[in-house]
């Protein structure tokens, strides 16, 4: 792999590292706003949220094991 597209790789990395929390963050603040919602519907639109980061942070997994897998096969 030639240096530039490493770096390229390696921020890639980094970003994906650094949001992962950041998904988890927002999925338990839904959790505990759907728990404490005044009625159904919110209810439910905080739960459907919290489902979406979930598979965001899932994506975001996907994502981070292929630029590992390219990573190491590019060494």
């Amino acid at each position: 792999m030639g240096r530039g597209k490493s770096k390229d790789v390696e921020a890639l990395i980094e970003v994906i590292l650094r949001m992962i929390p950041k998904e988890r963050e927002a999925q338990e603040v839904y959790r505990q706003t759907a728990a404490t919602a005044p009625n159904e519907m919110t209810r439910l639109l905080f739960e459907r949220l919290a489902e979406q980061e979930e598979v965001h942070e899932r994506k975001l997994k996907a994502a981070l094991e292929l630029l590992r897998c390219e990573q190491i096969e590019e060494s």
